[in-house]
């Protein structure tokens, strides 16, 4: 008999492998051919950061370069640019396998890290769990466009993840990786208000001490650069693009499609944006207090996303780690006391739906079909403003519903039924 369950459970193993790995093959089809987007994008980003320190290295000003016959340039704080300096040096497709290895290597590790607890929570079968995981979590369009277009947001998300791990850890250090991460782009100085409002007081002085040295180290390496990108480059928002682009899915980027042709009012951007913060952190803030800090961060990375003028749709790699707090709690991991009547009624069926919903929109590029090149947004109808600004509502759903977990309490209950796995569970 147990043989005969050891063998049904052994095959459907292999049927969900299968079936997984015929919805990815599935889902890398959809976005290579049906999807009207380029998904991969030729590093485009890359070959910016790379052309703008050649060019800087050559005597130009930083500021000044625009890469072909597009208008984008550099737009990073010089710290960013004396990090990427070497670029110039290197032979352009060893700068792309370079990148290429590095946000593999950190997808990979972040992918570990983040499920290495539920596994062991759950019982799931490590490495397993963690092999199936990568390929789902890198068909999710932010993750694919941070590869395709050689962008930074992995590394950044490392960082700041690292500090969540040194603050459980207690360690003197935490807020190193929030410090750099906030000098090598500003929207990650948001952490800071959020180990400010969770009362880690060192850690946001660590992070601000961090970022300040980076900054001052910039002006004394090149200070007439640096002067000019706080003093004036900072405020030319132009130069990272028009606000109306269907990947800019930020509260102002929707605002400026449905008003298009006329520029978005400022002030009731203002008023969403503000009101958005103080939602999210408020959530963001309880999250943590609740021993959550995944769901801590992962809500304050959201907030950024919301609240800044551009947030193309790469920039919205934080979802990764709601989805890990929503499958956990799909899984069996309570919601923290006190939860809302409707999150303690169906924890599992709330969470896992809201996580499948919002994979999938993410994995199928579902944005590019209300895509135009011509004409306004709106002359799509609602239905077009709908499925343009998806990515944004799915966002909007997940810092709105986001549950911090009971993880304090279901680790207590695992040890009053069951010996602790080895190395026991963390609270990720």
């Amino acid at each position: 008999m147990a043989g005969t369950r050891a063998g049904a459970t052994s095959r459907r193993r292999v049927a969900a492998g299968v079936g997984l790995f015929a919805a990815l093959v599935g889902v890398v089809a959809w976005v290579s051919v049906v999807v009207p987007n380029d998904p991969w994008h030729d590093f485009f980003d890359l070959r910016v950061y790379r052309g703008a320190v050649a060019w800087w290295l050559d005597g130009q000003p930083l500021y000044d370069f625009t890469y072909g016959r597009s208008p984008y340039g550099f737009t990073y704080p010089p710290f960013a640019a004396l990090l990427v300096l070497p670029m110039a040096l290197l032979p352009y497709p060893v700068v792309a396998a370079g990148h290429v290895l590095l946000n593999v290597v950190v997808l990979g590790g972040l992918a570990w890290w983040l499920l290495t607890p539920l596994a062991r929570r759950h019982g799931w079968p490590l490495p397993w769990a963690w092999v199936l995981a990568l390929p789902l979590l890198f068909v999710l369009e932010p993750v694919r466009e941070t590869m395709g277009f050689g962008q930074v947001n992995l590394f950044l998300m490392a960082l700041v993840l690292a500090d969540v791990a040194a603050l459980r850890r207690g360690s003197r250090w935490a807020g190193v990786g929030i410090g750099l991460a906030a000098a090598v782009k500003l929207t990650p100085g948001l952490f800071v208000v959020w180990l400010l409002l969770t009362r880690r007081t060192r850690a946001a002085a660590v992070a601000t001490g961090t970022a300040a040295a980076a900054t001052l180290l910039a002006f004394a390496v090149v200070p007439g650069t640096s002067w000019r990108f706080w003093t004036e480059t900072l405020w030319q928002t132009e130069r990272v693009g028009k606000l109306d682009k269907t990947s800019n899915q930020s509260l102002l980027g929707a605002l400026a499609r449905l008003t298009d042709p006329a520029e978005p009012p400022r002030l009731v951007w203002a008023l969403l944006a503000a009101a958005a913060l103080a939602f999210v952190l408020t959530r963001a803030v309880r999250a943590a207090r609740a021993g959550d800090d995944l769901a801590g961060v992962a809500l304050t990375g959201l907030a950024a996303c919301l609240v800044s003028p551009i947030s193309w749709s790469h920039h919205l790699v934080w979802l990764v780690p709601a989805l890990v707090v929503l499958v956990d709690v799909a899984a069996g991991t309570p919601p923290a006391a006190p939860a809302p009547r409707w999150w303690r009624d169906r924890p599992r069926v709330l969470a896992g739906s809201l996580a499948a919903v919002a994979a999938g929109v993410l994995a199928s590029s579902a944005i590019w079909f209300a895509f135009a090149t011509t004409g306004h947004h709106h002359e799509r109808g609602v239905v077009g403003i709908v499925v343009e600004d998806l990515y944004l509502l799915v966002t909007l759903a997940v810092v709105a519903v986001l549950p911090a977990r009971g993880i304090r309490a279901a680790r207590a209950a695992s040890r009053t039924t069951a010996p602790s796995p080895p190395g026991g569970s963390s609270p990720r």
